[in-house]
This record gives C-alpha cells, sequence and structure tokens, in this order.
C-alpha cells in the first residue's frame, strides 16, 4: 500500500468490504457491540478500542489512519474545548 494514502471513511469502509467484512462484522470480531466501527467512523462517538480494531484488521498504525487522533506511539490526543458557562435557570 502507498504511505501517502489518504484514509478517509469511505476508504476505510471500502477496505473492510474489499477485505470480505462488514462494519458490524469488523466489531463483532473484536467483541464490541455491532454499531461500534460504525459509530466511530461517523465520527458521532469515537471509540479508542472501535478505532483499534479498525487498524487490526486492516494492519495500518492508528496514526495513519487518524493523525488528527492519535499520535506515532499510538496515543490518542486529546482535544480540549472550552467549556460553555452553565445558564441558571429562572423560575
Amino acid at each position: 500500500m502507498p504511505t501517502n494514502r489518504v484514509w478517509d471513511k469511505h476508504e476505510i469502509k471500502a477496505e473492510i468490504g474489499r477485505r470480505g467484512q462488514t462494519l458490524t462484522g469488523v466489531s463483532e470480531m473484536y467483541g464490541l457491540s455491532g454499531s461500534a466501527v460504525r459509530m466511530t467512523l461517523q465520527r458521532k462517538r469515537p471509540l479508542t478500542s472501535a478505532d483499534q480494531a479498525i487498524s487490526d484488521f486492516l494492519g495500518v498504525p492508528l496514526h495513519v489512519l487518524w493523525p488528527d487522533r492519535y499520535d506515532r506511539a499510538g496515543n490518542r490526543l486529546v482535544k480540549l474545548t472550552p467549556l460553555s458557562p452553565r445558564r441558571s435557570r429562572k423560575k
């Protein structure tokens, strides 16, 4: 595989399919809920365990699949978001 390959959610899904598996199948192979891989690809709920399952299944390091989520050592990059101020509820 070329080292400069772009791995977006569509490419990941397509490669899983080319290897004869489904997103649900990969989830279940690694003992995850059936929707875990799908959810992490949709970014609705990125899960480290699902990311790792995809990485293991494809044989591609985490930081190559998701350079915005993982460093070269495979550590999760933390994105801090500012807390929104709490609004008091008046009755």
